[in-house]
């Protein structure tokens, strides 16, 4: 097992098998490094945008984005802290994950927490 200041480095070859690794490691508090595919590597990979909306479905979030090699970078993904803010943009996308149909229990109890504390963005 790969470690980044002693957090675990996972790769998917797609949204599908990350957000099938989430939904039942969703509890983790130390978070993960994603080891993503750069577009011109050719390697099969989960995008950046799919592992943001499929963390954010889950309440979590992503955040550092680190150098790893010619064909990788690493972004971090963990789960979202109690008192961190909610951005206009990870608002519009989660308003748009909703509509979908594809927020999880867990992210959406991470919304109704940032409202009742405000830390949900006011329209």
């Amino acid at each position: 097992m790969d470690t980044l200041k002693g957090i675990e480095i996972i790769a998917f070859e797609g949204a599908a098998q990350l957000e099938a690794w989430l939904a039942s490691h969703y509890q983790l508090q130390s978070g993960v490094w994603l080891k993503i595919a750069k577009k011109a590597s050719g390697i099969a990979s989960v995008t950046n945008d799919e592992a943001n909306d499929i963390a954010l479905c889950y309440g979590w979030i992503t955040s550092l984005r680190q150098s790893c090699d010619e064909a990788y970078y690493l972004q971090k993904l963990t789960p979202r802290r109690h008192k961190s803010a909610w951005s206009s943009v990870n608002v519009a996308r989660v308003e748009a994950l909703i509509a979908a149909g594809r927020m999880q229990a867990p992210g959406l109890a991470e919304i109704t927490s940032a409202k009742e504390s405000g830390r949900w963005p006011r329209s």
